[in-house]
């Protein structure tokens, strides 16, 4: 099922025990799904709501989420 590869991506993202290239590409993976669910957690992940991600990875999930924000435009 494509939205659980979707979710296991977004909690490889936030999962602060694997290192910070895995974490981005996952981020990467995440948003090469072009998918509604992928961008759903691609928000999740820059809004961030409960402070789970660090500032780095903020900046690199929202970079990712505007290039895929302007390609469903």
């Amino acid at each position: 099922m494509d939205n659980n590869r979707e979710y296991e991506l977004y909690l490889e993202a936030l999962d602060n025990e694997s290192p910070a290239w895995g974490r981005r590409t996952a981020i990467k993976r995440l948003c090469d799904c072009r998918t509604e669910e992928a961008l759903y957690y691609l928000n999740e992940i820059v809004v961030d709501r409960y402070c789970l991600v660090p500032e780095w990875l903020k900046r690199i999930a929202r970079e990712y989420y505007v290039s895929l924000c302007l390609e469903f435009l």
